[in-house]
């Protein structure tokens, strides 16, 4: 049975389509004491071109280890790709089954380089010793609280999609119902 321009299998398409488009789109800021040190779009930490803020200076700089770009957030974009593949040279089951998997491990992937990683390593370079009692700075304890790792709209709308792709998908693998009576 051919598939029609808005079946599910080609809706999920359209989603995984989204899911790379919103790799534009910003994902992470990092702010201390409410002033932003570093935007980031899901293409910048896959290629690692960071720029951050110094309010000290007032300049941009790379940040240290910024120069390689995160091997999750390129395995997440590999994954994504790879499951739009599998829906055009895999027919039928497989490719559905191969699909869903991809968007799952691609999900789960940058899930945990947002949620998990990134603001694990904001907070623990924040706790690095300088400053504490006698020294005119914060402790790292209160350095780490005054950092924040806020999530933006285009990480969420990633999700979204893969999550809309994987259920499209499953949608597709069902068989098709009888057909309603006639009227």
């Amino acid at each position: 049975m051919p598939e029609t321009l808005l079946s599910k299998a080609n809706l999920a398409r359209i989603a995984k389509v989204l899911a790379l488009l919103f790799f534009f789109l910003p994902w992470v800021t990092i702010s201390c004491a409410d002033q932003t040190l570093v935007s980031m779009t899901g293409v910048d930490l896959a290629t690692g071109h960071v720029t951050l803020h110094n309010p000290m200076t007032n300049q941009m700089e790379s940040p240290p280890g910024a120069q390689s770009g995160d091997l999750l957030v390129v395995l997440g974009a590999v994954l994504i790709l790879a499951a739009l593949a599998a829906t055009f040279v895999l027919k039928g089951r497989h490719g559905l089954v191969a699909a869903i998997a991809g968007s799952a491990l691609a999900a789960a992937a940058l899930c945990y380089t947002v949620l998990v990683r990134i603001p694990g390593a904001a907070h623990s370079g924040a706790s690095i010793p300088g400053g504490g009692p006698g020294s005119m700075g914060p402790t790292p304890a209160e350095m780490a609280q005054m950092i924040r790792v806020e999530t933006q709209i285009g990480f969420w709308l990633t999700i979204l999609a893969l999550v809309a792709a994987m259920l499209l998908d499953v949608l597709a693998l069902r068989p098709a119902g009888a057909p309603p009576p006639p009227a």
